[in-house]
């Protein structure tokens, strides 16, 4: 295998055993992980590797600025240290925060049975919703889904989390928007709303089972918040430890293959009660890895593109769609702010490591983990090994055109230098 696997740029070693790392699959098995995850999430044990290899002091805080479902937080604060997440997605913060709290398995049943025992009784609902809604939900299945929804409203907030993520788990069940790679599609699916109850109730007694494995002792600082990655200096105000205690990052960028996860998981921020128009904000907001992303308003700190990012922009073909360059060049932009406002942050001899992955437009490839380690070195960090988890084929119309060239996924890893000794 090994005369075969291409060559790499410094500071990059291959580390293949760890493929299975850097995707959700490890924990579709894993109690409390599997309640939610994103089709990029990372497994705890890439956490648990990293954090054994740098043994950080006890009380440090381990920070997790793209916090998705939560995996880092609920690791490190296993690990008795303080776990900080942060993201712009209310349903990233809602997951990992249920993720992270402890829950009494007793109260959280009782609140499951009121919940059910109130979504039965036959009462009439607004069936009024969004087109999106129409089309994944029919009027029956709506009808006792909402029911669902109120009633778990009425619950207190760690209960009412909990129980949301259970009926997330249904509504996936039945609905015609099926999530697929960095889109959804819509399926033929026949009307089942008498599974809906039964399929919470099964869903909700998985979770109290896995509870067992949940956190029995948090640590001072355990949570997930909305906040930009791209302005994490002024989370300092409310994290004073922040400011001195700061001394790993581990987390998973989006990566720029226009996946949009505002669209995948449309059907759950709408559940979540935003509307059609909070979503499109959200959209716009994002960090830049999809063509609607637009620049934020905020001011970002200075921006001097590495070579390879321009080599890679001068390739792109003149025919390549026009949205592609302006994409890439805000994608490192954001990610240039996003590892400028951690070193603010981190503490001298503090760690980060990033999950990525590089993605190939009209044909070129995007080295995004050679381009952060530049953007790294400019800042100031020391460039660790990095490692080459694994080597990915490309979108079926890129391959069709293009030919077939391996896409790197990788853990980008990054240290701040410790003060220099007088």
């Amino acid at each position: 295998m090994s005369e075969t696997l291409p060559s790499l740029p410094e500071h990059l070693e291959y580390r293949l055993e760890l493929a299975r790392h850097v995707t959700p699959r490890l924990l579709k098995q894993q109690p409390v992980h599997r309640w939610f995850y994103f089709p990029h999430s990372f497994s705890p044990q890439l956490v648990e590797m990293l954090l054994d290899e740098w043994r950080l002091p006890e009380g440090a805080v381990v920070l997790d600025p793209f916090v998705g479902a939560g995996t880092t937080l609920y690791v490190a604060a296993q690990r008795g240290y303080n776990a900080l997440g942060t993201d712009l997605s209310p349903l990233a913060v809602l997951v990992s925060n249920a993720k992270v709290r402890t829950h009494d398995a007793i109260q959280v049943q009782q609140a499951a049975r009121a919940v059910m025992e109130t979504a039965g009784r036959d009462e009439t609902v607004d069936l009024t919703r969004s087109e999106r809604l129409r089309r994944a939900f029919t009027d029956a299945e709506f009808a006792i889904l909402s029911r669902l929804r109120q009633a778990i409203l009425t619950q207190p907030g760690p209960v009412r989390d909990l129980l949301t993520l259970a009926l997330f788990q249904v509504q996936r069940r039945v609905s015609r928007a099926v999530p697929d790679g960095g889109w959804f599609r819509w399926v033929e699916r026949e009307d089942q709303p008498d599974i809906i109850l039964p399929a919470f109730s099964d869903a909700t007694e998985r979770i109290i089972n896995d509870l067992e494995h949940a956190l029995y002792r948090r640590p001072s600082v355990c949570e997930a918040l909305q906040h930009d990655a791209r302005y994490l200096e002024s989370l300092q105000s409310s994290y004073p430890r922040l400011k001195n205690s700061l001394q790993a990052v581990i987390t998973s960028p989006p990566y720029p293959n226009r996946h949009d996860y505002t669209r995948i998981f449309q059907i759950e921020l709408l559940t979540l009660g935003m509307s059609e128009e909070e979503i499109f904000a959200l959209r716009y907001a994002a960090l830049r890895s999809n063509v609607e992303a637009r620049s934020p308003e905020q001011a970002l700190p200075p921006f001097h593109p590495p070579a390879r990012l321009t080599d890679t922009l001068n390739a792109l073909p003149d025919d390549a769609d026009e949205r592609i360059e302006p994409m890439l060049r805000g994608y490192f932009e954001d990610l240039n702010a996003v590892l400028h406002s951690i070193w603010q942050v981190l503490s001298p001899g503090g760690y980060v490591a990033l999950v990525v992955g590089n993605v190939r437009h009209a044909g070129v490839m995007v080295p995004v983990d050679e381009i952060l380690l530049a953007l790294g070195e400019s800042l100031g960090y020391r460039s660790l090994t990095s490692w080459v988890a694994r080597l990915r084929g490309n979108s079926a119309q890129q391959m069709g055109r293009y030919g077939r060239e391996p896409a790197r996924e990788s853990i980008v890893r990054l240290r701040k230098p410790a003060r220099p000794h007088h």
